[in-house]
């Protein structure tokens, strides 16, 4: 069962996330310039909006002779740039954070989905048994950050602490990772550096520390 756990983590842990693609932005020694249907396919919205964003400086722009507007490309970018970082300032402010939670020791799960349940904290918590159900779950829906309860044998604990963190490097938004221990010194085991993104908690996991935790992650969401 320890072979098959690792060589399943692998397969997981070796899958990349997949890269957003973000277009460079023009230098100063070449603009670019659109017209104002092009501003407004690009921006998805109207040829008289881009007008009226131009008209109240949130888009730079200028007039042929023949009346016709040009907008710069990089003022485009730079507006679609801030909109993106309202919409995320909303959705932080709207929605629930996201945890999944392993527990590896068998029969706590059951108790500690029955306490999350009677907290009634909003938070959205997914549960699960091991570590590589947990990573095979992250195509379908990627939480905001990962609970690890270990009781696996220390060298399956180190390579899942090892696994993760090459993970967090490769991944262009690392998760935030805390990982339950009763093993000592784990992380001084870890090449130099291994724990830049990953926080050792000394196990076992209790019902305290999660509603603690979790309580925790809804009041730094709100901030």
């Amino acid at each position: 069962m320890g072979d098959e756990h690792t060589l399943i983590l692998d397969d997981v842990i070796s899958v990349e996330e997949p890269t957003l693609l973000i277009p460079n932005k023009t230098t100063p020694h070449t603009p670019q310039f659109l017209s104002t249907a092009e501003a407004a396919r690009m921006l998805g919205l109207s040829t008289t909006l881009v007008q009226t964003l131009v008209d109240q400086g949130e888009l730079k722009g200028w007039k042929t002779r023949g009346g016709h507007r040009r907008i710069s490309l990089d003022s485009i970018m730079d507006y679609q740039t801030v909109s993106r970082h309202a919409v995320n300032r909303h959705a932080k402010s709207t929605s629930k954070p996201r945890v999944t939670v392993v527990i590896e020791t068998p029969g706590l799960m059951n108790s500690f989905m029955q306490d999350f349940l009677q907290w009634g904290i909003p938070i959205d918590v997914n549960f699960f048994e091991s570590v590589t159900e947990a990573l095979l779950d992250l195509s379908n829906k990627r939480p905001d950050m990962i609970v690890v309860e270990m009781s696996m044998p220390r060298a399956l604990q180190e390579k899942t602490f090892q696994a993760l963190e090459n993970f967090n490097k490769r991944g262009h938004t690392p998760l935030s990772v805390v990982l339950i221990t009763q093993e000592k010194g784990l992380a001084s085991s870890m090449p130099f550096g291994a724990a830049s993104s990953i926080q050792l908690v000394p196990g076992p996991l209790s019902s305290i520390w999660l509603h603690a935790y979790l309580t925790g992650v809804v009041a730094s969401c709100k901030n």
